[in-house]
């Protein structure tokens, strides 16, 4: 497996266990919604590190992933 598959795991199976605000929230999908409108939720999610180094590892092509986007110029 890959890291990003291995990372994908991890994060599946504390999302489970979490339930994260982002998990039903249909912004975090949008790509046009800014980042750092997001950011907040992030900030005090429980499974923030699983999620970053998730997208760190997969650079996922849309939506916000641990109060950023990673494919696109927003850096936020």
């Amino acid at each position: 497996m890959t890291i990003a598959t291995n990372a994908y795991i991890a994060l599946q199976d504390a999302m489970t266990r979490n339930d994260p605000e982002c998990q039903d929230d249909g912004r975090f999908i949008l790509d046009d919604q800014p980042a750092d409108s997001l950011a907040y939720i992030c900030e005090r999610c429980p499974v923030l590190n699983l999620c970053r180094t998730y997208a760190a590892a997969e650079r996922p092509k849309g939506g916000v992933w641990a109060g950023r986007r990673w494919n696109t110029k927003e850096t936020q």
